[in-house]
């Protein structure tokens, strides 16, 4: 009888594989299930071993539950970049990119099914004229037949979704698959009735937001060939696709396709990995391509297709920095804004108003000792929610009561101070009695069907007033809104980050294309105290391409990303000094390296969220070769010493937020 040796990942945080024997020839990518320790888990074959240095001791997998691997071939070469590239536990990163019902041993299985669908065209969708624009770079993009990265670099309502509709077709005909993806669940009900009004066929939708049921039937659904349409967030990038053509990469600059926490990996990168492991054409769209993208525009590594004209033929609206250094704010509204407000609203107008801070006041003080409310585990305040008489933390999502008395003097002379979501819809109610006010943020958007209905409210009302978050930025289509008001804009401007910049500008601009999309007319009021700032008056040209060219000249002449390469070594715990202590070995073990730049240990902003106290260190270098080489170093180092019991540690590769 033969026996075979394979070197199994787990999903624990163990930076190994393990070896286990069996008697059957397994495929690697196959899902097992395993003794470990006193439990049983799921472990995926990573590699078949043709000898073991030691048999003693060597358990048996216990069974292979599936008729057939769980990632091909270049899913599975994808996970192993994935995990070397971002230094994270091999198993974690396998068991990312499975349903979480194929995450533990039950009755959930991957079993062959019966067979492809069809998917038909409904031409009456299509009767409609493209422009030269379109017609000239969509025919450019169809010869695109191999890995060849594309930036759509289209203006709001320059037609980039009806590309990527005509682009899909194409694959589709050729009886391919298609991936597309969005930085924000938010996106998907708009682009989902695009393409159900296009396609006759499933249009798989991917997300966490879904049951543990729903993404199960979805992933097999993919793998088997019944879905050739997905549409999805970060999480969906590895789904299995049956002869997949082509991914696309809605908002390319967006930083939702970065995970936040655990194994942080970015969805795009993962995309065009995946594309080029599979030999296909990626498609990257955006109004306000990211700096890493446009450098590689430069150096010639991506192609570039311009829609620099919006479909209507409407000149984009004028954006106009509003001075309210001398105005009083009633709910962070200055008395010129809401004159501009009534004025659209009296044209039977919609407004969309951008702030990008939820809940009612992010400041809940006592008037009389100075007390602040703060939550208990978060070195954060609390901000107070006004429709759920709550105080919550937006770090942990703890939710306190309201105090009547100062819990430090006992008095009841209690004040909010600064402005959110809900203090602007409740001035903006006392104010426009008729026209309905609708708030798009995360808690007015967090119920099943919830986006669905605000777009169709928005849709039925003549006259209307949008109010949310930086949800309303990203791809959303209002067709009737004319005007945009953007508060709290002086807080991106002169933020410290190195990126900032970048940031202001991508949502500025990304905000100001919700307007006009119908009507010449459209403006879009910025109130600002720094109506003179410099870049200010480069952003409210509207020329994104022209302040990326000047973040691009800045950051290279300080040699920062995308000119280097960064990762941040994160350390948590109870324990302030075993943070410290910890990150400052690190950084005297690389203070003698060449090429490389330690910046810290810094504090995290804030510094203690769940009870736990974070710091970091900075690590750059000028390739990610070298980078990638350091921290492999650099994690053999680290994993003998005593100090990493009382820390808990990862890397953060290419972070968006360096605080």
């Amino acid at each position: 009888m033969n026996i075979f040796y394979y070197d199994i990942a787990v999903g624990l945080p163990i930076r190994q594989c393990f070896t286990y024997k069996s008697n059957n020839d397994i495929k690697k990518g196959t899902r097992v299930i395993v003794p470990f320790g006193n439990k049983t888990l799921v472990g995926i074959v990573v590699k078949k071993l043709s000898k073991t240095k030691s048999l003693e001791g060597l358990k048996d997998i216990i069974s292979i539950p599936d008729d057939c691997a769980c990632f091909d071939k270049s899913i599975f070469e994808t996970i192993l970049w994935a995990a070397d590239y971002y230094h994270h536990p091999i198993g974690e990163v396998f068991l990312s990119f499975i349903p979480t019902l194929l995450r533990k041993k039950n009755d959930k299985i991957i079993s062959t099914s019966n067979g492809e669908s069809e998917y038909g065209i409904n031409k009456d969708d299509k009767n409609f004229k493209l422009t030269k624009e379109q017609s000239v770079n969509l025919s450019k993009l169809n010869k695109i037949e191999k890995f060849s990265p594309s930036l759509i670099y289209g203006v709001t309502g320059s037609g980039k979704t009806e590309i990527y509709l005509q682009l899909a077709e194409k694959f589709l005909k050729e009886n391919k698959s298609i991936l597309i993806l969005v930085p924000e669940i938010n996106l998907i009900p708009q682009l989902l009735k695009r393409l159900k009004n296009r396609f006759k066929g499933e249009i798989g939708i991917y997300h966490s937001r879904q049951t543990p049921n729903q993404r199960l039937r979805v992933w097999l659904g993919s793998k088997f060939g019944e879905i050739k349409v997905v549409v999805g967030t970060r999480s969906s990038v590895l789904i299995p696709l049956k002869n997949l053509g082509a991914i696309i990469i809605d908002e390319e600059h967006d930083h939702s396709y970065k995970q936040a926490d655990g194994f942080r990996f970015s969805g795009k990168d993962l995309a065009i990995k995946r594309a080029q492991l599979e030999k296909i054409p990626v498609f990257l769209g955006s109004a306000t391509p990211s700096l890493q993208t446009l450098k590689l525009v430069k150096d010639k590594k991506y192609k570039k297709f311009d829609l620099l004209r919006r479909v209507d033929g409407k000149k984009p609206p004028k954006l106009i920095p509003l001075d309210i250094s001398d105005s009083p704010l009633l709910g962070g509204l200055a008395v010129q804004t809401i004159g501009i407000i009534e004025t659209a609203i009296n044209r039977g107008e919609q407004v969309l108003i951008f702030i990008n801070r939820r809940g009612f006041a992010p400041l809940y003080e006592c008037d009389n000792c100075g007390w602040v409310a703060k939550c208990s585990s978060c070195e954060s305040n609390l901000v107070f929610h006004k429709s759920k008489n709550r105080l919550i933390c937006h770090k942990c999502e703890s939710v306190y009561a309201v105090n009547d008395n100062c819990p430090d003097c006992q008095s009841i002379e209690i004040s909010t101070f600064g402005t959110g979501t809900e203090r602007v819809e409740e001035v903006l109610r006392s104010t426009f009695k008729k026209a309905p006010i609708i708030r798009m943020d995360y808690d007015s958007t967090r119920l099943k069907g919830s986006i669905e209905a605000i777009y169709e409210k928005a849709n039925e009302s003549k006259e209307a007033i949008l109010v949310g978050t930086q949800m309303l930025s990203k791809g959303h289509d209002f067709p009737k809104v004319t005007l945009c008001v953007i508060l709290n804009a002086d807080g991106g401007l002169l933020s410290p980050e190195i990126n900032a910049v970048e940031k202001i500008s991508q949502q500025l601009i990304q905000v100001s294309g919700r307007a006009g999309r119908n009507n010449n007319l459209a403006k879009v009021v910025i109130q600002t105290r720094y109506p003179n700032d410099l870049n200010l008056k480069q952003i409210k040209t509207g020329d994104y391409q022209l302040v990326a060219d000047q973040c691009l000249k800045n950051n290279k002449a300080i040699g920062m990303p995308p000119y280097s390469t960064i990762s941040m070594l994160r350390a948590t715990s109870p324990n302030h000094q075993s943070c410290h202590k910890f990150l400052e070995k690190v950084s005297n073990l690389l203070d003698n390296k060449k090429s490389i730049t330690i910046i810290g240990p810094l504090p995290s902003i804030p510094l203690k969220i769940k009870g736990n106290t974070r710091n970091h260190l900075i690590i750059k270098t000028n390739t990610k070769t070298y980078l990638n080489k350091v921290l492999k170093f650099l994690t053999n180092e680290i994993q003998a010493w005593p100090e990493t019991k009382k820390v808990k540690w990862s890397y953060d590769i290419d972070p968006h937020d360096m605080s």
